[in-house]
């Protein structure tokens, strides 16, 4: 079979504006000539779908509060690169250099941290109870104080 070069730049150039259309839509932005309403739900529907993604392969995700809201505002600042596993670790990682964190987001960020191996322990708020997390080798041991105090709230802070 012979080569059409007309037909091969073709090809070339419409790959090339598909992958730029694809990766503005991902990124939060309007492609060029593109309507901005339908191209910011497309751009919601797209992200979402990262993060329902990233959700499968980190159900640890899920124990972060407002961790979609989060994840929608990491998925509009970086870029895809990788599998779904290696976008929970890189979220993981923009997370933690917030310089707006909050003490639940540390928290949380603190226990990711014994369970990759990053870190021995993390005392932590859990359910209402503090609780020490210890990691060894691959083995993690959550530890309670038995009594909730009064005026603790749920959650992981």
């Amino acid at each position: 079979m012979t080569s059409n070069p007309a037909l091969d730049y073709a090809r070339a150039a419409l790959s090339a504006r598909q992958h730029a259309v694809v990766t503005d839509l991902l990124a939060g932005r309007v492609p060029t000539g593109f309507d901005p309403v339908g191209s910011a739900l497309t751009s919601d529907i797209l992200i979402g779908k990262r993060a329902s993604a990233a959700l499968r392969a980190g159900p640890q995700l899920g124990a972060l509060p407002q961790w979609r809201r989060r994840f929608a505002e990491y998925g509009r600042e970086v870029a895809v690169s990788g599998c779904a596993h290696d976008d929970v670790a890189q979220f993981t990682r923009w997370l933690g250099g917030r310089p707006d964190l909050d003490p639940v987001a540390r928290g949380w960020l603190d226990v990711e941290q014994v369970y990759s191996g990053a870190r021995r322990s993390a005392w932590v708020r859990y359910r209402g109870r503090r609780e020490w997390v210890i990691g060894i080798g691959s083995r993690t041991w959550h530890l309670a104080v038995s009594q909730v105090r009064e005026g603790d709230e749920e959650g992981l802070s």
